[in-house]
């Protein structure tokens, strides 16, 4: 279950309402694992700083996952989402701080068990 989490100071009427459909292929594609297990959660509004402005758009986001992530995978990602969020949000390339988590199946849980008893 890849996780996106995006915290922006982009205001939230300056979201696109359709911005989470419309980010899932994008990270469909990076992270080659379907859409329905997909997790993406935003917020705007927030306060934040970058590299000491907090007035300019800016984005600072993690995505996590079991696999699939990695040092050449996470250089695809990245390319696929820049170019994304700058489009739709507005932030350019420097104002865009991602974090990538490769997490271990015992570290996450679903419906009240971790995701490797599930695997059992």
């Amino acid at each position: 279950m890849p996780c996106l989490k995006i915290l922006t100071n982009v205001s939230k009427p300056n979201i696109p309402k359709d911005f989470v459909s419309k980010i899932i292929p994008i990270l469909v594609e990076g992270v080659k694992k379907d859409p329905q297990v997909f997790l993406c959660a935003v917020e705007g509004d927030c306060q934040l700083s970058i590299e000491g402005n907090s007035t300019l758009p800016g984005v600072i986001a993690s995505l996590e996952s079991i696999g699939n992530l990695g040092p050449d995978e996470n250089k695809q990602i990245i390319k696929l989402l820049t170019p994304f969020i700058e489009k739709e949000l507005g932030v350019p390339p420097n104002r865009f701080f991602l974090t990538f988590y490769d997490l271990k199946s015992y570290n996450v849980a679903r419906g009240g068990v971790t995701i490797d008893t599930l695997n059992e």
